[in-house]
């Protein structure tokens, strides 16, 4: 098994079984609600699917997001470009009420080809290619994909990190730990597995 194998196999676990399970013996209410004021399963699954959209179509790809491409934003019923780090609780809680649940998993399995397509395609050389700092800079300003509150995530971003680093963090680890997030958010609902 080679390195892109394995990222696959990991990858296809993590956005396709885990994904099915969150959205499963869930009510819409369920999905949308913020118990003890922790992010809702809606929330957690719209704000990892919009930064890796942003990151590996962007960093990795070189590619426009799949979220302009495919005009998610008026199909999400969402108004909003940037990814979520910074939101308030009031902002949380409008995205959480207002996103079309059907066409969010819709737009997570449209990111999900992307990032796999994107990771297929790219030369084995390409994953050590480091992604210019400038380059992150300027995308995350001239697409507003991050608000004042979360501006740190876009230097944390620029520090030198490859493409492959993009594929491995937002790709696999990032969602990893927020559809863990989504699962705690699930039993405080007195959801239980999928």
């Amino acid at each position: 098994m080679d390195g892109l194998d394995l990222f696959l196999m990991r990858y296809d676990a993590v956005h396709g079984g885990f994904v099915d399970e969150l959205f499963s013996d869930i009510t819409e209410g369920q999905l949308r609600a913020r118990p003890h004021g922790v992010n809702s399963v809606a929330w957690l699954i719209w704000h990892a699917s919009r930064l890796q959209d942003a990151a590996v179509s962007r960093f990795v790809g070189d590619r426009p997001q799949a979220f302009d491409e495919g005009h998610w934003g008026p199909r999400l019923g969402v108004e909003r470009r940037d990814c979520g780090p910074g939101m308030t609780a009031a902002e949380v809680n409008q995205l959480s009420a207002a996103v079309d649940l059907a066409a969010l998993r819709e737009y997570h399995r449209a990111v999900a080809d992307r990032t796999r397509a994107i990771a297929t395609a790219l030369a084995p050389a390409a994953w050590s290619e480091v992604v210019p700092p400038d380059l992150i800079r300027r995308v995350v300003t001239d697409e507003r994909l991050l608000v004042d509150a979360g501006r740190w995530v876009g230097e944390f971003w620029a520090e030198g990190r490859t493409r492959g680093w993009y594929l491995l963090q937002v790709g696999l680890l990032h969602p990893y730990g927020h559809w863990f997030d989504a699962m705690v958010t699930r039993g405080l609902l007195g959801v239980g597995r999928g």
